[in-house]
């Protein structure tokens, strides 16, 4: 089946445009409800300004710091090294970046590293466009990729520092730290000074054990469901992300369909060789950034639940993802590609 190529001439390019602007919507509804917990938060304990002031000025500082040298700190994770010149397979995939480089728009070209890793993935990271880096792992090169395929994951993760995901996600998380904190300190003042408290649950002043183990029960409780909700908000956000990456990535190349070719393939690699143990809590860190989920991600949709519990639980873990599944994202790329791709049996 021949693909349908997007012409470079169209100014529109009409079906990636909508998902684009799809995307971008979803990320500013994560924020919105994120901000809208945190604004709840503020009004539910009476905090004043200067209250407020100092809890930005605390929870802020460390993730931004995380965030101004994610760069450095990934390169190290991955064990990440400047791409060999003298490498073969390393001038190939530079030399595609190369030419991809002109069609994306950015001023600065960001350097190309390679880590070691055999598991096949590529990740772009750092706070601004001057500050960033791409990367791949010797597994992506091990996967029978052309280089139009190649070209498409670059284009994606350029379509990530194009788009200053790194700052976004970074800024969603920052967001959550500040809303752990207001509920923390003002949970805490509240408990501590309800005389009521007490006499509702029938405990004397004198008795100090059971109202702490009280409070320690109803601050794991709160805890407990507030990181369950601040967390679907920030992967609602990280999800909203990948996709617009794809699209950006998409735009930038004209071929949805080489993107979702090589999703396929990275993927079928990913079943194949599952990270354990050590490395997998690495890349539990690491996946957010990355091209495809090495620990959940999978070739094939999973089949439909037949109860309301089982949709329930699927429903659930997709909420968990840091990624739109594989067959979903394919899905959406055909749609920009206006037509079915030609895709490899994987």
């Amino acid at each position: 089946m021949a693909q349908r190529v997007i012409p470079h001439d169209d100014p529109k390019y009409p079906n990636i445009h909508q998902r684009l602007l799809v995307t971008w919507l979803k990320t500013i509804v994560g924020y919105g409800l994120m901000g809208a917990l945190i604004f709840a938060a503020l009004w539910f304990f009476g905090f004043s300004y200067k209250i407020k002031i100092g809890f930005s000025t605390l929870y802020m500082l460390l993730p931004i710091v995380s965030w101004w040298f994610s760069a450095k700190i990934s390169l190290y994770l991955t064990k990440s090294k400047p791409a060999d010149p003298n490498n073969p397979r390393h001038q190939r995939v530079q030399k595609i970046i190369d030419r991809l480089f002109p069609k994306s728009g950015l001023a600065v070209q960001p350097p190309f590293y390679v880590s070691a890793d055999p598991r096949a993935n590529a990740f772009a990271t750092g706070p601004i466009h001057s500050r960033a880096v791409i990367a791949m792992t010797e597994g992506l090169l091990d996967c029978d990729l052309t280089d139009d395929e190649i070209e498409a994951i670059f284009a994606h993760e350029l379509g990530h520092v194009k788009n200053y995901d790194v700052g976004i996600n970074s800024m969603i998380a920052i967001m959550s730290s500040f809303l752990f904190a207001i509920v923390d300190s003002g949970l805490r003042i509240l408990l501590a000074s309800a005389g009521l408290f007490k006499k509702v649950v029938g405990i004397r002043p004198e008795q100090s054990i059971l109202p702490a183990f009280l409070t320690n029960i109803i601050m794991y409780v709160v805890f407990w469901l507030l990181n369950k909700v601040s967390r679907l908000i920030q992967l609602f956000v990280v999800r909203s992300r990948e996709s617009g990456a794809d699209a950006t990535g998409s735009f930038m190349t004209g071929h949805p369909c080489q993107l979702a070719s090589a999703l396929l393939k990275l993927v079928a690699h990913a079943q194949k060789n599952r990270p354990k143990g050590r490395d997998a809590e690495m890349f539990r860190v690491l996946r957010p950034m990355m091209t495809v989920d090495v620990i959940f991600d999978s070739v094939h949709a999973e089949p439909e639940p037949n109860g309301l519990w089982e949709k329930i639980v699927r429903w659930w873990k997709s909420l968990q993802l840091t990624h739109p599944p594989v067959p979903e994202r394919v899905y959406y790329l055909e749609r920009m590609n206006g037509g079915k791709c030609d895709l490899p049996k994987v």
